[in-house]
């Protein structure tokens, strides 16, 4: 699964990464949660570039009768996502980049869970893959919210989970964004687990256990003893 993420590079790298018309205001974020706000790049209506849009993290399906009505969906795996009901429209036809500069993912031990940071090799902002929804409640309050897909975890995720978020290498994001909607279903040969060696990842502290904390304090590694093997990731 994916359940945290961060998002702390400054707007004008963000906009010169992802193609964006516009430079976004965004606060860097080093623990956002499920629940929040998060950003996403979609396609710009009005031109052939993109733009970045704010959504709440945790998907409302269309038959949801109102905001607060039940659990929300973080995730989505990426393996049914073109079968569930749930996914199956907004995979055909609104699907975002969800700009990242790494996420955490925590591996269950006896005295608590460990969280592991991962980030790209080259520290620059990378994409993982999402889907998006857009309601009218009555009164007239609209929400827009996104979920993350996850696909099977790949060797340097294993140790740690058995799923990851899908990361969309640069190369496919066009694509991701742009193909049509009855031709979605082609887009499965890049929901997979990543193995380009795009990813590294090191312990942190247990300070991103709890959603309250935040600051870039939470990237520094941590010595981390599991088994009688320190630092898992070398």
């Amino acid at each position: 699964m994916c359940g945290r993420i961060v998002l702390s590079s400054p707007p004008a790298v963000v906009a010169a990464r992802f193609f964006l018309d516009n430079v976004p205001e965004l606060e860097a974020r080093y623990n956002i949660c499920p629940g929040q706000n998060i950003a996403a790049v979609i396609p710009n209506p009005h031109s052939a570039g993109s733009i970045l849009r704010m959504f709440k993290w945790g998907l409302e399906l269309p038959w949801d009768k109102g905001p607060q009505n039940g659990p929300k969906l973080v995730n989505a795996r990426s393996e049914t996502v073109n079968e569930k009901a749930a996914f199956r429209d907004a995979f055909s036809q609104r699907r975002c980049l969800i700009p990242v500069d790494g996420f955490y993912e925590w591996n269950k031990r006896p005295d608590g869970s460990q969280p592991f940071f991962f980030s790209q090799k080259d520290r620059r902002p990378f994409a993982l893959a999402g889907l998006w929804e857009r309601h009218e409640y009555p009164g007239g309050r609209i929400l827009e919210s996104c979920t993350i897909l996850t696909t099977a975890a790949n060797k340097l995720m294993r140790p740690i989970h058995h799923r990851m978020p899908v990361v969309l290498p640069e190369a496919d994001w066009k694509f991701w964004l742009s193909i049509e909607p009855g031709k979605a279903s082609h887009l499965s040969d890049i929901m997979k687990p990543d193995s380009t060696d795009l990813l590294q990842a090191w312990p942190v502290s247990r300070d991103a256990n709890s959603n309250q904390n935040d600051g870039p304090q939470l990237l520094e590694r941590v010595w981390d003893k599991k088994d009688g093997q320190f630092n898992l990731f070398g």
